[in-house]
């Protein structure tokens, strides 16, 4: 099912400064913050702490996920970054949110067959369940486990998500709400609802889905990131607005990593 290779339709990371406690951490942080995404992993990686490779994989997939094609082995330079810091410390919910969302792009262009050997469902999912244990109010971690909801449905029919994985999109929906209280000012976030929502059912969704565009635009990015997704969030109104379904859905899926 093709739920199978949506588990984690995430996008780079948390977009206010977290609280640091490394040097190294902060200083990576502010080259991501710049949109200096190599110098950011170079220095993550010279730290060699948690805090400083989660940093480092949060650079690395907003690389991959700004690129013009999606990268196989990007990804994976983002799933190594996380474990790296994983390895190092798992009370904090930065490397489990970007170990889920290297292994929910990579499963997109490795394909269903591939990924369900791999278990790549199962370990995205074991990842935001420990990063939402160590973190529940983290923005990024809630948007994620609303997203993997929204994603089962949609793959696998309201019956069977629910049947065999207690998938709901009220679940879903829930857990975006959570997150928007808990960040309201992270334009990401709400791009990522959009993008959940109209690939789930564009018709139902669409006014939902213009709103949180629209919402993201206002708002003032923190991080070259976010001015990058604001671009997109401004392509898609268009397309909406200017009622060219077709085109809208494909630059969905382009934007959620799709080869």
């Amino acid at each position: 099912m093709r739920y199978l290779t949506q588990v984690a339709v995430l996008i780079a990371g948390l977009s206010a400064a977290p609280a640091f406690c490394s040097e190294g951490s902060t200083a990576a942080f502010e080259l991501y913050r710049a949109g200096n995404y190599e110098a950011a992993i170079a220095a993550g990686e010279a730290a060699n702490d948690a805090e400083a490779l989660a940093v480092a994989a949060r650079a690395a997939f907003a690389e991959a996920n700004l690129g013009e094609k999606p990268c196989l082995a990007c990804l994976q330079r983002v799933e190594g970054l996380a474990r790296r810091s994983l390895t190092l410390d798992t009370m904090h919910p930065e490397g489990f949110v970007y170990l889920a969302a290297a292994l929910g792009y990579e499963a997109r262009i490795v394909g269903n067959i591939r990924a369900q050997l791999a278990r790549y469902p199962d370990i995205a999912k074991d990842a935001l369940d420990k990063a939402l244990s160590v973190a529940p109010d983290d923005a990024w971690s809630l948007a994620s486990t609303g997203a993997w909801h929204i994603e089962v449905v949609r793959g696998g029919g309201s019956f069977l998500a629910r049947s065999l994985y207690g998938a709901r999109i009220e679940t879903g929906e829930d857990y975006f709400r959570r997150a928007f209280a808990a960040d309201p000012a992270n334009p990401v976030i709400r791009f990522q609802y959009a993008l959940t929502v109209s690939g789930y059912d564009f018709s139902a969704y669409r006014d939902r889905a213009k709103a949180q565009l629209a919402a993201a635009a206002m708002l003032e990015p923190r991080t070259a990131y976010e001015r990058a997704i604001q671009k997109r969030a401004l392509r898609l109104l268009d397309l909406i607005n200017a009622n060219k379904r077709a085109e809208y859905l494909a630059l969905v899926d382009n934007y959620q990593g799709y080869p």
